[in-house]
């Protein structure tokens, strides 16, 4: 796998560069970035390569059903607001 990464990787970045060159000359930081760059898309591309090959390897292994899910709770309504109490006047005899 690591020779395929750095193959991979190598690949992007002679392709990056040649499009580079077109605009102009490149300086070593940008070369040096556009490496960097391809070997982590590489290592990216070359992981998602494994999870293929592992899916088409599980797809030939029954799958176990998936649990049900719970049903969603009942969120409670709010309370009413109270009223406001009125004051008591004394009442004049």
């Amino acid at each position: 796998m690591k020779a395929q990464k750095k193959a991979l990787a190598e690949s992007i970045a002679t392709s990056v560069e040649t499009k580079v060159s077109e605009l102009g000359e490149q300086s070593k930081k940008a070369k040096k970035a556009i490496e960097k760059s391809a070997e982590k898309l590489a290592k990216k591309l070359v992981k998602l390569l494994k999870k293929e090959e592992k899916k088409k390897a599980g797809d030939k292994t029954p799958k176990q059903p998936k649990k049900a899910k719970k049903p969603a709770k009942v969120a409670k309504a709010p309370k009413a607001a109270k009223a406001p109490k009125a004051e008591a006047k004394p009442v004049e005899a």
